[in-house]
């Protein structure tokens, strides 16, 4: 009979102990079902900045379309693309052989217009000095003024047509107008140039500085002036590149109703790549030191849950500024706090939450 009470009382004990581990399993179980899921951060004193966000193309500060005024064969090319060049520098020469022999037969005619023109100025000289004797008659002084003017006009169209095959003789050689660099080439040499191609032997562009180009509403642009701060951003680098407003329209587009405004950023490294797509941030305002949070953690534009032994407490707050994804909060919500900042709209106050950061 003792032997029968100690098996019982031993399978109690077990079932006890197996009913409270239970218990234990389905509490935890209750509390993973219970418990709400939700982003948490904790508030810090930052500084806060309203921004314009748009996206644009990155243009060179500086295009030039190195292009000959005069058909012809190309001599010479000097560079090649991606060539770093200062002004100045020769780029292009045009074949000149037929050029300079056209110069050199002009520059023969000009010498003879010369000798033309001093021998009718002193025809004309001996001419007025025996009118005054009255040994000239009328028609041999009309011939003898007329005979200097055709000299003179001669000498004129002589020079003119010299001066014409030398201004085409120094064009034929083509310098860079700015320092920059080669980055298109449409041409090889001994190839034959007309401008009806309408192709570039080269494009030269400076990319010391960046420009972009945006097109802004007229709700939008009231807040934009010239020296801003601009913020642009591209795939293919981290982190912000600093610039500025450069340029703010004063009248619309007549077709698209928008404002022209350029943004501009120094690239002496030559990082930001011509062409390519960015995105840029227009500051707009900018306040030091303050709590800031995410549109997301505020619920009903007045309230945020913060967070304190694995539940979240509804608490007012005031907002003092907003952008376009997040709020200054005023009051309510201290730097060191936890809070809610995604997930808030399903909570309630002392609602059980799980942290999913």
């Amino acid at each position: 009979m003792k032997f029968i009470n100690i098996i019982l009382s031993t399978l109690l004990i077990l079932t006890l102990v197996t009913c409270s581990n239970e218990d234990a399993t389905d509490a935890a179980a209750d509390f993973e079902i219970k418990a709400i899921p939700v982003s948490t951060q904790m508030a810090e004193a930052q500084t806060f900045r309203s921004v314009l966000a748009y996206n644009g193309s990155l243009l060179a500060i500086q295009t030039a379309r190195i292009i000959p005024e005069m058909p012809g064969a190309i001599d010479s090319l000097m560079v090649e693309i991606g060539n770093e060049v200062a002004v100045g520098d020769v780029l292009v020469q045009m074949d000149i052989s037929t050029t300079q022999l056209q110069y050199k037969q002009a520059a023969a005619g000009l010498a003879v217009a010369r000798a033309n023109l001093n021998d009718a100025s002193k025809n004309w000289e001996r001419v007025q000095a025996l009118r005054k004797e009255s040994a000239v008659s009328e028609q041999q002084y009309e011939k003898a003024k007329l005979g200097l003017e055709a000299a003179q006009a001669q000498l004129n169209q002589a020079k003119a047509g010299a001066d014409l095959l030398k201004m085409q003789l120094n064009k034929a050689t083509l310098t860079a107008p700015f320092k920059g660099v080669i980055t298109q080439k449409g041409f090889e040499e001994g190839d034959l140039f007309s401008p009806a191609a309408m192709m570039p032997v080269y494009t030269l562009q400076d990319v010391s500085r960046i420009k972009v180009e945006l097109q802004i509403t007229s709700e939008e642009i009231t807040k934009v002036r010239k020296g801003q701060k601009a913020f642009l951003s591209v795939d293919y680098l981290e982190g912000d590149i600093a610039g500025e407003v450069s340029i703010v329209s004063v009248a619309a587009d007549p077709m698209s109703k928008s404002f022209y405004v350029q943004c501009q950023f120094d690239n002496p490294d030559g990082v930001l790549r011509a062409g390519t797509f960015g995105e840029v941030d227009i500051l707009i305002d900018e306040v030091p030191q303050v709590v800031v949070v995410p549109k997301t953690a505020v619920i009903d534009g007045k309230y945020v849950f913060t967070i304190e032994d694995g539940h979240a407490y509804q608490q007012e707050v005031s907002i003092v500024k907003q952008s376009l994804d997040s709020y200054i909060i005023g009051a309510g919500l201290r730097a060191g706090d936890t809070y809610v900042s995604s997930g808030a709209y399903v909570l309630k106050d002392s609602s059980l939450i799980k942290e999913m950061n």
